[in-house]
């Protein structure tokens, strides 16, 4: 599935898993995509900032909305929610070129 991205996109999605690791949540969800795309992918962060959002905020909310795990999970699995927008994320490149 991710070899199907090129390298910076391929770079958010690990990076999203770090943020998962980091946070002892059993599963990468959306939640630690939009973490890891506001801090690595400069340009979008700065679009986002636009609306107020930004990685320290964004963590903030999402550690006082989910908490933080009590264990580290050795499983790496991706919710439904993200598997959709890894999906569509390939149908719209896919479609745009």
């Amino acid at each position: 599935m991710l070899g199907d991205f090129n390298t910076d996109v391929q770079i958010i999605l690990f990076k999203a898993k770090e943020e998962m690791l980091e946070l002892n949540h059993p599963y990468i969800g959306t939640e630690h995509l939009l973490l890891s795309i506001l801090k690595n992918d400069k340009d979008l962060s700065k679009k986002l900032k636009n609306y107020n959002l930004d990685y320290d905020s964004f963590k903030r909310e999402v550690t006082k909305v989910i908490g933080v795990g009590s264990k580290k999970s050795t499983l790496f699995l991706y919710t439904p929610m993200l598997r959709k927008v890894i999906s569509n994320a390939m149908y719209d490149s896919k479609d745009n070129n």
